[in-house]
Protein backbone atom coordinates (compact mmCIF):
# COMPACT_ATOMS: atom_id res chain seq x y z
CA UNK A 1 0.00 0.00 0.00
CA UNK A 2 2.54 2.54 0.68
CA UNK A 3 4.66 1.40 -2.42
CA UNK A 4 1.60 2.56 -4.18
CA UNK A 5 1.12 6.06 -2.79
CA UNK A 6 4.62 6.65 -3.41
CA UNK A 7 4.23 5.58 -7.09
CA UNK A 8 0.96 8.02 -7.43
CA UNK A 9 2.69 10.99 -6.05
CA UNK A 10 6.12 10.51 -8.27
CA UNK A 11 3.52 10.18 -10.95
CA UNK A 12 1.92 13.09 -10.14
CA UNK A 13 4.64 15.37 -9.61
CA UNK A 14 4.01 18.30 -12.43
CA UNK A 15 7.19 18.19 -15.18
CA UNK A 16 7.99 20.96 -17.29
CA UNK A 17 8.93 20.85 -21.55
CA UNK A 18 12.40 19.59 -20.36
CA UNK A 19 10.91 16.90 -18.19
CA UNK A 20 12.53 18.53 -15.16
CA UNK A 21 10.06 18.23 -12.00
CA UNK A 22 8.72 21.83 -11.34
CA UNK A 23 10.39 22.91 -7.99
CA UNK A 24 9.81 26.69 -8.77
CA UNK A 25 6.43 26.76 -9.19
CA UNK A 26 5.97 30.41 -7.83
CA UNK A 27 9.39 31.68 -10.07
CA UNK A 28 8.84 33.60 -13.53
CA UNK A 29 11.08 34.19 -16.46
CA UNK A 30 9.95 37.07 -18.85
CA UNK A 31 11.28 37.20 -21.73
CA UNK A 32 10.79 40.71 -23.97
CA UNK A 33 9.91 40.96 -27.43
CA UNK A 34 10.60 44.24 -29.38
CA UNK A 35 12.79 46.38 -31.76
CA UNK A 36 14.93 48.98 -30.48
CA UNK A 37 12.57 52.05 -29.76
CA UNK A 38 9.30 50.26 -29.10
CA UNK A 39 9.11 50.93 -25.31
CA UNK A 40 10.26 47.67 -24.68
CA UNK A 41 12.60 48.43 -21.61
CA UNK A 42 10.09 51.12 -20.31
CA UNK A 43 7.89 47.99 -20.01
CA UNK A 44 10.56 45.47 -18.31
CA UNK A 45 11.09 48.12 -15.90
CA UNK A 46 7.01 47.93 -15.07
CA UNK A 47 7.09 43.76 -14.75
CA UNK A 48 10.34 43.67 -13.11
CA UNK A 49 8.51 45.12 -9.80
CA UNK A 50 11.12 43.70 -7.09
CA UNK A 51 12.87 41.50 -9.57
CA UNK A 52 16.24 42.22 -12.12
CA UNK A 53 16.72 43.21 -15.32
CA UNK A 54 19.31 41.36 -17.61
CA UNK A 55 20.17 43.58 -20.31
CA UNK A 56 23.02 43.12 -23.10
CA UNK A 57 23.07 46.56 -23.79
CA UNK A 58 23.24 47.17 -20.04
CA UNK A 59 26.56 45.19 -19.84
CA UNK A 60 28.46 47.13 -23.21
CA UNK A 61 26.69 50.33 -20.98
CA UNK A 62 29.12 49.13 -17.82
CA UNK A 63 32.09 49.33 -20.28
CA UNK A 64 31.71 52.67 -21.37
CA UNK A 65 30.46 54.49 -24.68
CA UNK A 66 27.96 52.59 -26.70
CA UNK A 67 28.63 53.41 -29.98
CA UNK A 68 31.94 54.04 -29.35
CA UNK A 69 31.80 49.86 -28.39
CA UNK A 70 29.68 49.17 -31.78
CA UNK A 71 32.39 51.67 -33.87
CA UNK A 72 35.51 49.97 -32.89
CA UNK A 73 34.31 46.48 -33.90
CA UNK A 74 33.24 47.53 -37.02
CA UNK A 75 36.69 49.03 -37.68
CA UNK A 76 38.07 45.57 -36.62
CA UNK A 77 36.21 43.69 -38.09
CA UNK A 78 36.41 41.57 -34.64
CA UNK A 79 33.04 41.03 -33.54
CA UNK A 80 33.63 38.52 -30.68
CA UNK A 81 33.35 41.20 -27.81
CA UNK A 82 29.31 41.12 -28.29
CA UNK A 83 29.22 38.19 -28.13
CA UNK A 84 31.48 38.05 -24.86
CA UNK A 85 28.50 40.94 -23.81
CA UNK A 86 25.61 38.08 -24.40
CA UNK A 87 27.59 35.44 -22.86
CA UNK A 88 28.41 38.17 -19.93
CA UNK A 89 24.72 38.69 -19.44
CA UNK A 90 23.55 35.11 -19.88
CA UNK A 91 25.28 34.55 -16.74
CA UNK A 92 24.36 37.23 -14.17
CA UNK A 93 21.00 36.11 -15.06
CA UNK A 94 21.54 32.37 -14.68
CA UNK A 95 23.24 33.32 -11.39
CA UNK A 96 20.08 35.43 -10.36
CA UNK A 97 17.58 32.60 -11.51
CA UNK A 98 19.62 30.13 -9.09
CA UNK A 99 19.80 32.85 -6.55
CA UNK A 100 15.61 32.68 -6.34
CA UNK A 101 15.33 36.15 -7.81
CA UNK A 102 11.49 36.59 -9.06
CA UNK A 103 10.57 37.74 -11.44
CA UNK A 104 13.77 38.33 -13.82
CA UNK A 105 13.40 39.50 -16.80
CA UNK A 106 15.49 39.27 -19.92
CA UNK A 107 15.56 42.62 -21.95
CA UNK A 108 16.89 41.80 -25.25
CA UNK A 109 15.43 42.24 -28.53
CA UNK A 110 15.01 38.21 -28.90
CA UNK A 111 13.78 38.34 -32.06
CA UNK A 112 14.30 34.32 -33.24
CA UNK A 113 13.49 31.30 -31.00
CA UNK A 114 17.26 30.97 -31.02
CA UNK A 115 18.07 34.13 -28.77
CA UNK A 116 16.41 33.23 -25.61
CA UNK A 117 16.92 29.55 -25.71
CA UNK A 118 19.96 29.25 -23.58
CA UNK A 119 18.02 31.90 -20.84
CA UNK A 120 14.80 29.32 -21.08
CA UNK A 121 16.30 26.24 -21.15
CA UNK A 122 18.17 27.12 -18.34
CA UNK A 123 15.37 28.04 -16.21
CA UNK A 124 13.59 25.22 -16.97
CA UNK A 125 16.87 23.07 -16.21
CA UNK A 126 16.18 24.87 -12.21
CA UNK A 127 11.95 23.83 -12.21
CA UNK A 128 10.54 26.55 -13.55
CA UNK A 129 6.90 26.16 -14.67
CA UNK A 130 6.17 26.27 -18.54
CA UNK A 131 3.19 28.74 -17.77
CA UNK A 132 5.40 31.02 -16.07
CA UNK A 133 8.32 31.78 -18.85
CA UNK A 134 6.74 34.76 -20.09
CA UNK A 135 6.66 36.37 -23.51
CA UNK A 136 6.25 39.92 -23.85
CA UNK A 137 5.31 41.06 -27.22
CA UNK A 138 5.75 44.66 -27.73
CA UNK A 139 6.73 44.25 -31.20
CA UNK A 140 7.28 48.13 -33.07
CA UNK A 141 5.31 49.32 -29.88
CA UNK A 142 2.28 50.87 -32.44
CA UNK A 143 4.96 52.97 -34.26
CA UNK A 144 6.29 53.36 -37.66
CA UNK A 145 10.01 52.09 -38.63
CA UNK A 146 10.46 55.62 -39.10
CA UNK A 147 9.43 56.44 -35.50
CA UNK A 148 11.33 53.90 -34.12
CA UNK A 149 14.38 54.83 -36.12
CA UNK A 150 14.50 58.38 -34.72
CA UNK A 151 13.03 57.29 -31.18
CA UNK A 152 15.92 54.54 -30.27
CA UNK A 153 18.29 55.30 -27.94
CA UNK A 154 21.13 53.43 -29.30
CA UNK A 155 21.13 55.43 -33.34
CA UNK A 156 19.70 51.97 -35.07
CA UNK A 157 19.29 53.36 -38.78
CA UNK A 158 16.10 52.57 -40.88
CA UNK A 159 17.16 50.52 -43.02
CA UNK A 160 18.44 47.94 -39.60
CA UNK A 161 15.15 48.48 -37.84
CA UNK A 162 13.12 47.20 -41.05
CA UNK A 163 14.86 44.34 -41.12
CA UNK A 164 14.21 43.62 -37.35
CA UNK A 165 10.51 44.32 -37.79
CA UNK A 166 10.53 41.82 -40.86
CA UNK A 167 12.44 39.10 -38.83
CA UNK A 168 10.06 39.79 -35.60
CA UNK A 169 6.84 39.42 -37.50
CA UNK A 170 8.50 36.14 -38.89
CA UNK A 171 8.62 34.66 -35.84
CA UNK A 172 5.85 35.90 -33.90
CA UNK A 173 3.85 34.88 -31.50
CA UNK A 174 6.66 33.24 -30.10
CA UNK A 175 6.12 29.85 -27.97
CA UNK A 176 7.87 28.11 -25.47
CA UNK A 177 7.74 24.45 -28.21
CA UNK A 178 9.41 27.12 -30.78
CA UNK A 179 12.64 27.98 -28.84
CA UNK A 180 12.97 24.39 -27.57
CA UNK A 181 13.20 23.22 -31.05
CA UNK A 182 15.29 26.11 -32.61
CA UNK A 183 18.82 25.64 -33.02
CA UNK A 184 21.44 26.87 -30.73
CA UNK A 185 23.12 30.57 -31.35
CA UNK A 186 26.23 29.76 -33.50
CA UNK A 187 24.64 26.99 -35.46
CA UNK A 188 26.97 23.92 -35.74
CA UNK A 189 30.07 25.18 -34.13
CA UNK A 190 32.27 23.39 -31.57
CA UNK A 191 33.01 24.72 -28.16
CA UNK A 192 35.90 23.23 -25.97
CA UNK A 193 34.60 23.64 -22.55
CA UNK A 194 37.31 23.19 -19.52
CA UNK A 195 38.72 23.92 -16.68
CA UNK A 196 42.28 25.40 -16.96
CA UNK A 197 44.35 25.55 -14.44
CA UNK A 198 45.69 27.97 -12.20
CA UNK A 199 49.69 28.53 -12.29
CA UNK A 200 50.25 27.80 -8.84
CA UNK A 201 47.97 24.57 -9.48
CA UNK A 202 49.98 24.04 -12.17
CA UNK A 203 53.51 24.11 -10.71
CA UNK A 204 52.09 21.92 -8.17
CA UNK A 205 50.87 18.66 -10.37
CA UNK A 206 54.10 18.76 -12.27
CA UNK A 207 56.31 19.48 -9.43
CA UNK A 208 54.17 16.21 -7.32
CA UNK A 209 54.44 13.94 -10.44
CA UNK A 210 57.93 14.98 -11.54
CA UNK A 211 59.33 11.49 -10.52
CA UNK A 212 57.02 9.83 -13.27
CA UNK A 213 57.83 12.10 -16.13
CA UNK A 214 60.42 9.93 -18.42
CA UNK A 215 62.80 12.71 -20.11
CA UNK A 216 61.98 14.08 -23.03
CA UNK A 217 58.38 13.73 -22.75
CA UNK A 218 56.17 16.93 -23.11
CA UNK A 219 54.59 18.70 -20.12
CA UNK A 220 51.05 19.50 -19.92
CA UNK A 221 49.30 20.13 -16.86
CA UNK A 222 47.29 22.44 -18.57
CA UNK A 223 43.46 21.75 -17.93
CA UNK A 224 40.48 19.12 -17.12
CA UNK A 225 38.22 18.79 -20.28
CA UNK A 226 34.72 19.47 -19.13
CA UNK A 227 32.97 18.62 -22.66
CA UNK A 228 34.16 18.59 -26.23
CA UNK A 229 32.08 19.60 -28.96
CA UNK A 230 28.71 20.95 -27.19
CA UNK A 231 30.69 23.53 -24.98
CA UNK A 232 29.35 23.79 -21.00
CA UNK A 233 25.99 22.10 -19.94
CA UNK A 234 23.58 24.77 -19.73
CA UNK A 235 23.05 23.99 -15.83
CA UNK A 236 27.10 25.06 -15.74
CA UNK A 237 26.17 28.02 -17.80
CA UNK A 238 26.76 30.26 -14.86
CA UNK A 239 30.09 29.17 -13.63
CA UNK A 240 31.85 30.79 -17.04
CA UNK A 241 34.80 32.55 -15.80
CA UNK A 242 34.67 31.60 -12.27
CA UNK A 243 37.08 29.63 -9.72
CA UNK A 244 36.31 25.83 -8.89
CA UNK A 245 38.45 23.05 -7.10
CA UNK A 246 39.29 19.90 -7.91
CA UNK A 247 41.76 17.27 -6.47
CA UNK A 248 43.95 14.50 -8.30
CA UNK A 249 43.13 10.84 -6.59
CA UNK A 250 45.03 8.54 -8.87
CA UNK A 251 47.74 8.72 -11.52
CA UNK A 252 47.70 6.78 -14.62
CA UNK A 253 50.55 5.53 -17.10
CA UNK A 254 50.98 4.16 -20.59
CA UNK A 255 53.42 4.23 -22.75
CA UNK A 256 52.01 7.22 -24.81
CA UNK A 257 50.71 9.51 -21.28
CA UNK A 258 50.35 10.57 -18.03
CA UNK A 259 47.60 11.78 -16.26
CA UNK A 260 45.87 11.89 -13.07
CA UNK A 261 42.50 11.36 -12.24
CA UNK A 262 40.26 14.13 -10.97
CA UNK A 263 37.40 14.70 -8.67
CA UNK A 264 35.26 17.64 -7.57
CA UNK A 265 33.88 19.28 -10.68
CA UNK A 266 31.88 18.01 -13.55
CA UNK A 267 33.43 15.91 -16.61
CA UNK A 268 31.77 14.19 -19.67
CA UNK A 269 34.57 11.81 -19.56
CA UNK A 270 34.25 9.08 -18.42
CA UNK A 271 37.33 9.45 -16.30
CA UNK A 272 37.93 12.97 -15.28
CA UNK A 273 41.68 13.78 -15.48
CA UNK A 274 43.97 16.22 -16.31
CA UNK A 275 46.71 15.42 -18.82
CA UNK A 276 50.35 15.32 -16.71
CA UNK A 277 52.85 14.78 -19.97
CA UNK A 278 52.85 13.29 -23.33
CA UNK A 279 55.62 11.21 -25.01
CA UNK A 280 55.49 13.36 -28.16
CA UNK A 281 58.75 11.94 -29.82
CA UNK A 282 57.15 9.01 -30.46
CA UNK A 283 53.78 10.80 -31.34
CA UNK A 284 52.00 10.74 -28.22
CA UNK A 285 49.05 13.40 -28.17
CA UNK A 286 47.34 14.63 -25.13
CA UNK A 287 44.00 13.03 -26.24
CA UNK A 288 45.63 9.56 -25.37
CA UNK A 289 45.06 10.05 -21.87
CA UNK A 290 41.46 8.86 -22.58
CA UNK A 291 43.19 4.92 -23.15
CA UNK A 292 45.21 5.09 -19.82
CA UNK A 293 43.71 1.72 -18.04
CA UNK A 294 46.89 1.15 -15.57
CA UNK A 295 45.73 3.97 -12.54
CA UNK A 296 47.26 4.03 -9.33
CA UNK A 297 46.07 5.70 -5.96
CA UNK A 298 48.36 8.72 -5.23
CA UNK A 299 49.91 8.53 -1.89
CA UNK A 300 48.41 11.88 -1.06
CA UNK A 301 45.61 13.91 -3.10
CA UNK A 302 47.16 16.52 -4.67
CA UNK A 303 44.34 19.81 -4.69
CA UNK A 304 44.40 21.89 -7.86
CA UNK A 305 42.42 24.78 -8.50
CA UNK A 306 41.42 26.87 -11.90
CA UNK A 307 39.02 28.34 -13.77
CA UNK A 308 35.79 27.28 -16.02
CA UNK A 309 36.55 28.14 -19.78
CA UNK A 310 34.61 27.81 -22.80
CA UNK A 311 36.27 27.97 -26.38
CA UNK A 312 34.60 28.28 -29.73
CA UNK A 313 36.44 25.57 -32.01
CA UNK A 314 34.83 27.06 -35.40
Amino acid sequence: MKENIRKILRESIEKNSLGVNVSQPSQILYIMRGVPGSGKSTKAKELANGGEIYSTDDRIEELGDYNEFFNNMVKSGDFSPLGKMHALNFKKASQAMGRGVNPIVIDNTNLSPAEPKKYIEYALSLGYADENIKFVEVGTGGVSAEELAKRNTHGVPLDKIKAMIQKYNAHSPMTLEKVIKAKPMGGNSKYLASLILDDASHKKLVEATKQYIPEGWKIFAHHMTINFGKGLPEDLKGDLDTKKFIRATEIGISDMAIAVKVEGYHSDNDIPHVTVAVNTVEGGKPVMSNKITNWEKLENYINLSGIVSEQKLG
